[in-house]
């Protein structure tokens, strides 16, 4: 029995030796294979070509694969996980002692990411990482890459006499075929914007002069801001804002450039340059581009005491490339998203097209003469006059597209007119008199600025005839449309109602107009006007009070004026397009000046409209719906004309009527300068030298 029990002890004992025997066993070769584990290669389907603008730290917030890997090489992985900031540190310390372009690209990266968690609870702290980004990535793009030992330049000259390759360590490190010099623009780019953003939001950023920025030991230190290129006074910038934030939706065209910077929208300040005299003249919610750029001075270790550089603000449509380490660099740039930015917190909205023809008392406030900058001397102003049920927003179009074209905005500056649709094109021609005269006087008040005698006027549906209507003198004839016999002299009016009137009925032509576009205009009227929605346009419409008011005072005082005027409303501007209306007959039989050209842009639609919709125009069935063709065409050898396929809200916007409008002014500009006598420029492409200048040509 006894014997019994101990060979099953002993065969328990052996049992639990070998069991422990093979989880050694099983233990010591999983160690190896650990040691020794795997390798295989998966095969991909589709190349990844973005992978590495995919995973870069300007989109996903986090450190790329690639510095992941920089920092396991050099045993600072763990340490970023657990002390990120001391982790930054050290491998500053290693930048210093061996400044390889990957480390410098590290850096960038590590501390836009650090910037953008410290962003959602210190802005402070936030405008710290930001430009310490901007500044590692500034040195990777700039520095040169690091100079080989002594004994390599030795082996520089021998490789350079052979037709071999260079060695390995002659090869630089930091090159454009690399996706991380891209990478390293984004992180630039990027860094900057998030700084000017992070800086506003704590005021550590006054664009008119400073940028302040925060130390570890509380004292801070500020860095210079400068302007260049803008006709806007430095006191005259206002908050800004990063274009990328924002996205554009009613401009078919994006107007940008590539390079380094931030473009930016300046807004305009509300307590601006008081000393202009054109300060009346722009519109109340003014903004224009820039391109903010960051000029890093002195070397890395300069860049660990975050008091080096200034940041430099660009306009750019004077400068598109500026100097940097030697190197020309081209500037990102955006003209589209503040021109929308402008339009879209003004009051020219879609709802303000209505209100300005309905109850055109309400946009008093915003009418005139609005110029989008301050005055240039030497450009020549082409001015858009909108149409009926319209406003200076459906010009956004034109001006984007126009405005980007390098060759048009150094010798051109676009101003618009706003005006009350409802009143007669009449009073509004004399109103558009009274703004230019009144321009021309505050900022060039001894007419020295030939430009300003050269303007171009183009006119869409309505806004044509008042463009029109510049370049004609009236005699008596207009007045004895409304009164044939009761001379104007024999009134019995009010001062301010005669002045009023006189000005409307009595005037002479613009010499300072040499040139008129006229798009979609209905010279010989519209059908729209007699039909079914004209009419009830007509009984809708309300003139603006002063054109009441002078009405009233002039049946009223004067009793035997023509019976028409004293028991009719006032006429509106669609009583007034109606087919064969005297005021259209009179205009479009007055002798044209021979220094004044014409040009016509007209637009054509296919397709039958129904029924409804061809009595509710007005019948008419060719042209752009609107206008006839026979309304829009004028019937002259010397008038060009262009034709697109648009209908009569959109002939202004199709691409080749802009393109017209283009070639125009190429036109209007040659004949400029040969007017300003020989050996003036004659030049019409722009040249690299050109769209680098910050000065306009003449």
């Amino acid at each position: 029995m006894r014997n019994a029990e101990c060979t099953t002890s002993r065969k328990r004992k052996r049992q639990t030796t070998h069991r422990r025997l093979r989880f050694r066993l099983v233990v010591h070769s999983a160690l190896l294979l650990a040691g020794c584990a795997s390798i295989r290669v998966d095969h991909v389907h589709q190349p990844a070509l973005l992978d590495a603008w995919r995973a870069s730290a300007v989109l996903r917030d986090e450190l790329s694969p690639r510095t992941m890997q920089t920092l396991r090489q050099w045993d600072l992985a763990n340490l970023y996980s657990d002390q990120p900031d001391e982790a930054i540190a050290k491998l500053h310390e290693i930048v210093l002692r061996d400044p390889q372009p990957e480390l410098v690209f590290t850096l960038a990266e590590m501390n836009y990411v650090r910037g953008r968690k410290a962003d959602k609870y210190d802005c402070s702290r936030a405008t710290a990482y930001y430009y310490l980004c901007a500044g590692y990535a500034y040195h990777y793009l700039f520095d040169e890459p690091p100079r080989p030992a002594p004994d390599m330049e030795i082996s520089r000259k021998v490789s350079s006499r052979s037709n071999l390759p260079p060695p390995a360590h002659l090869v630089p490190r930091s090159s454009i075929f690399d996706p991380r010099f891209r990478l390293a623009c984004d992180l630039y780019n990027a860094g900057l914007a998030k700084l000017i953003t992070a800086a506003q939001r704590v005021g550590q950023l006054d664009p008119r002069q400073q940028l302040s920025m925060p130390t570890p030991d509380g004292q801070g230190f500020t860095l210079s801001v400068l302007h260049s290129g803008f006709t806007w006074k430095r006191e005259e910038f206002g908050q800004l804002f990063v274009c990328s934030d924002y996205s554009v939706v009613g401009l078919a065209n994006m107007h940008r450039t590539y390079g380094l910077g931030v473009p930016l929208i300046a807004t305009r300040a509300l307590n601006g340059d008081k000393e202009d005299a054109a300060r009346t003249f722009y519109p109340h919610e003014a903004c224009f581009a820039a391109t903010a750029f960051f000029r890093f001075e002195g070397t890395l270790a300069d860049l660990g005491t975050q008091r080096c550089g200034r940041l430099e603000l660009y306009n750019p449509l004077t400068q598109q490339a500026i100097e940097a380490a030697g190197q020309t660099v081209p500037l990102e740039t955006d003209l589209t998203t503040p021109l929308a930015y402008f339009l879209a917190h003004s009051n020219l909205t879609e709802f303000g097209e209505y209100v300005g023809f309905l109850r055109g008392d309400l946009i008093r406030a915003h009418t005139g003469m609005r110029l989008l900058a301050p005055y240039a001397p030497g450009k020549i102003p082409v001015v858009l006059v909108h149409g009926l049920l319209s406003s200076p927003l459906t010009w956004a179009p034109v001006i984007n597209d126009l405005q980007a074209d390098p060759v048009l905005r150094e010798r051109y500056q676009f101003w618009y007119y706003y005006y009350p649709t409802a009143s007669s094109y009449l009073s509004t021609a004399a109103n558009l008199r009274h703004e230019l005269e009144q321009l021309r006087n505050e900022v060039d008040p001894r007419h020295q600025d030939p430009a300003l005698d050269n303007m171009v006027m183009v006119g869409h549906s309505m806004g044509g005839l008042i463009a029109n209507l510049m370049t004609i003198d009236s005699n008596d004839d207009f007045w004895k449309v409304v009164s044939p016999n009761e001379p104007f002299a024999k009134l019995n009016l009010p001062p301010d109602a005669r002045d009023e009137l006189e000005k409307t009925f009595f005037f002479q032509r613009q010499n300072c107009v040499k040139r008129v576009i006229f798009v979609a205009t209905p010279h010989a009227g519209s059908k729209l006007s007699p039909s079914p929605l004209g009419r009830l346009a007509t009984h809708l419409a309300q003139m603006p009070s002063e054109l009441r008011t002078i009405h009233s005072d002039v049946v009223k005082e004067n009793p035997d004026l023509a019976k028409l005027l004293r028991e009719r409303a006032l006429p509106t501007s669609i009583d007034l397009l109606k087919p064969g209306a005297p005021a259209l007959k009179l205009m479009a039989n007055r002798p044209r000046p021979d220094n004044v050209h014409y040009h016509s842009i007209v637009g054509g639609i296919s397709g039958a409209k129904t029924k409804f919709e061809f009595w509710l125009l007005g019948g008419s069935d060719d042209g752009d719906g609107v206008v006839p063709y026979s309304s829009s065409h004028i019937n002259d050898r010397e008038v060009s004309e262009v034709k697109v396929h648009a209908d009569h809200f959109h002939v202004h916007h199709h691409p080749l009527a802009i393109q017209e409008v283009r070639r125009i002014l190429m036109e209007h500009y040659q004949e400029y300068i040969r007017l300003q006598g020989p050996g003036r420029e004659y030049q019409l492409t722009a040249s690299d030298a050109e769209k680098k200048a910050a000065t306009p040509k003449p």
